[in-house]
């Protein structure tokens, strides 16, 4: 669905990273392709690129490499598609790093129908043969309940097609569980997955199962969640955007909000998650003043308990800051039921849901860019 005409706030505290499980799946094969493991020094690499507001690390790679994959779409074609992702005009396809264009001329040309089939397939059985090819991409998902992580997991997948060197897709969930994540990887390995795309939930505490499985021969990428400093010997290439730089544009846009720096709710997903502590962090530290944190576990039914805390306890505050949009709907028909003013709310992603419930119940909604790029944010303009 698409909107128009004028809104209480423009969409853009925080520029949009693109393409983050496609990216993923195009750095790790290439470095799958090239002899998996990483070295045994340094850190993991991360790319960036510059936006005109804020800076995020994008997916992308300072030296170039060969794509696996073959796409043939055109110059305006391709622009086209970097204009969507990117929800700017602003930003010419030749202007960015080689691995993120590549990834994204892969991306640009619409699957069949047959693929789409072959797709849905894998995403509902978790585990699928697409070709011959030698590779076994595995994805390693430290939560994959809820509907971002269900779009980036069709993503990978969509995106792991178009190289004939992956031949078996296996697909995990660890359920916010870290024994449950490190059993994942050591099963992945086993089976003989020498590609791992993984989004981490745990920081550092995930860093010796993710050093294991390099020992193995598995090369790995992770997307979106922190590893800031993590060693090549666990992660070796990161697709993540700036955590911190993202707390203090969410600060920004409270301020911007509400007229002040408090007081507001924090709301985290899984408690104690690296991508919630580094934003909330840096958001203090730009002088937010939070009075009250609540766990959603990134869920709908997550955000209504917290919600409902939230007002139980009495806390006046004037703003939630959040870093996922699909829950709003269930904060705010809390207070809707309570018979409560709705605070602002400051959220990562943006989700339909939330915008077309904004629309019928007005209230100072700040939203990000998606992160990922399903049909249902594709076709979404402000």
């Amino acid at each position: 669905m698409s909107f128009s005409g004028k809104f209480d706030r423009k969409r853009g505290w925080l520029k949009p990273t693109l393409l983050i499980g496609a990216v993923a799946v195009f750095a790790i094969v290439v470095v799958a392709g090239c002899g998996g493991g990483g070295s045994s020094s340094g850190s993991s690499e991360s790319g960036t690129a510059e936006t005109e507001e804020s800076a995020t690390e994008e997916a992308g790679a300072d030296e170039g490499s060969e794509s696996a994959g073959e796409a043939t779409v055109s110059e305006a074609e391709l622009q086209k598609t970097v204009d969507t992702a990117l929800e700017t005009e602003e930003i010419k396809a030749s202007s960015l790093p080689p691995l993120m264009k590549e990834a994204l001329e892969l991306a640009t040309s619409e699957p069949s129908e047959e693929e789409m089939e072959k797709a849905y397939e894998c995403w509902k059985d978790n585990s699928c043969t697409i070709g011959d090819g030698p590779i076994t991409l595995g994805l390693a998902d430290g939560f994959g309940d809820n509907t971002w992580r269900q779009f980036s997991k069709m993503g990978v997948i969509l995106q792991a097609m178009k190289f004939p060197e992956v031949g078996k897709i296996i697909l995990t969930n660890a359920h916010g569980e870290l024994a449950t994540f490190q059993s994942n990887l050591r099963s992945l390995t086993a089976e003989g997955a020498k590609a791992l795309v993984v989004y981490n939930d745990f920081g550092p505490a995930a860093y010796s199962a993710l050093e294991a499985a390099q020992r193995e021969g598995a090369a790995i990428s992770t997307y979106v969640g922190p590893n800031d400093g993590a060693p090549v010997t666990a992660i070796n290439t990161r697709v993540q955007p700036d955590i911190c730089q993202a707390g203090k544009a969410m600060a920004k846009a409270t301020e911007e909000a509400i007229g002040g720096k408090g007081p507001v709710a924090y709301f985290e997903g899984t408690p104690g998650n690296p991508e919630d502590e580094g934003w909330k962090k840096c958001a203090t530290e730009a002088g937010i003043e939070s009075i009250y944190e609540g766990e959603t576990e990134w869920t709908p039914a997550g955000a209504q308990k917290a919600a409902s805390a939230l007002i139980a306890s009495g806390k006046p505050v004037k703003a939630i800051l959040y870093s996922y949009s699909n829950p709003v709907p269930s904060i705010v028909n809390v207070y809707l039921k309570a018979g409560k003013e709705i605070p602002a709310i400051i959220t990562w992603t943006q989700n339909n849901e939330t915008t077309c419930q904004w629309i019928e119940h007005p209230y100072k909604l700040y939203q990000t860019n998606a992160l990922n790029w399903g049909p249902g944010f594709r076709s979404t303009r402000w």
